[in-house]
């Protein structure tokens, strides 16, 4: 589980909230790109899922299996988004892999989930600041 880091949100009036969607269908760490499965809890979005199972946020603190999860939904959110081991550039858009940590491999325009603010190099894993799109 992901340990002291804060998640930042700024909401500004823009159309975004965070939500209790469900409960945890495993244990999360915040800043993972989650989903709702067939039984409506709340999953790390994988590539490898069917095709309508879309992301909905990017989870706000950490969840513990079968415990409510708070989600950070909509457009315009600045926060930190847990990463893989790749380096991300100021400006990079960004994607999600199959464990739903944010990566720049993105192959079409509609994968770009957010973009980043910062930079964050090879050997630094853990997270970076981003704006949800």
């Amino acid at each position: 589980m992901a340990a002291g880091i804060n998640i930042l949100v700024n909401d500004g009036g823009a159309p975004a909230r965070i939500m209790k969607v469900g409960n945890a269908a495993a244990d999360l760490d915040a800043g993972t790109v989650v989903g709702l499965n067939a039984a409506g809890a709340v999953i790390a979005i994988d590539v490898s899922l069917p095709a309508n199972i879309e992301a909905i946020g990017v989870l706000f603190v950490d969840a513990t299996s079968g415990d409510p999860a708070s989600v950070l939904t909509g457009s315009g959110i600045m926060c930190f988004l847990k990463t893989s081991g790749a380096a991300i550039a100021r400006g990079d858009a960004l994607s999600h892999d199959a464990s739903g940590l944010a990566k720049t491999a993105v192959i079409a325009d509609d994968e770009c989930f957010a973009v980043a603010l910062e930079a964050k190099s090879a050997t630094h894993t853990g997270f970076v600041k981003a704006i949800l799109r």
